[in-house]
């Protein structure tokens, strides 16, 4: 996994967290991830990291690929497609330090200008490889838009 991303300096969490995070996985902190400077603030990542967004191109946090609104967290990613099923791939939310995993789901089709079903079932969160996958935290609702 790569990050793609580009965020102001002023995202240093994230900048460093992406560092040696090389898969979305749902196990925590990778061996390696964070080596670029070990933890900031004392604080090592609890997996791989978002960063906040906004669709206000005013707002220091504006993300391009943002076109939902303010309160969006974003992870921009270059993944293997050979490693999902059908160009599908799971993914779920943890909020840290205190919330923990989000809850469980049942994920139907999605809309949006690409919008689709998944091949399979999940607890999860299920993202289309090669498109903008927007999701909201303990919901079932998900948007697959072009890139």
């Amino acid at each position: 996994m790569v990050y793609n991303a580009t965020v102001p300096f002023g995202f240093a969490k994230y900048l460093s967290w992406s560092q040696g995070d090389h898969y979305l996985d749902f196990e925590g902190a990778e061996a390696n991830q964070a080596s670029y400077s070990g933890t900031l603030d004392g604080q090592i990542p609890f997996g791989t990291p978002l960063a906040y967004s906004t669709n206000n191109t005013s707002d220091y946090e504006y993300q391009s690929y943002n076109k939902y609104g303010v309160g969006y967290w974003l992870v921009q990613l270059l993944v293997d497609c050979s490693k999902t099923d059908q160009g599908w791939f799971e993914l779920k939310g943890y909020l840290s330090p205190s919330t923990g995993w989000e809850p469980n789901i049942n994920q139907k089709k999605c809309t949006g200008r690409v919008g689709g079903s998944a091949p399979f079932q999940s607890i999860n969160h299920i993202a289309k490889f090669g498109a903008v996958n927007v999701f909201t935290w303990g919901s079932s609702d998900c948007v697959i838009d072009p890139v």
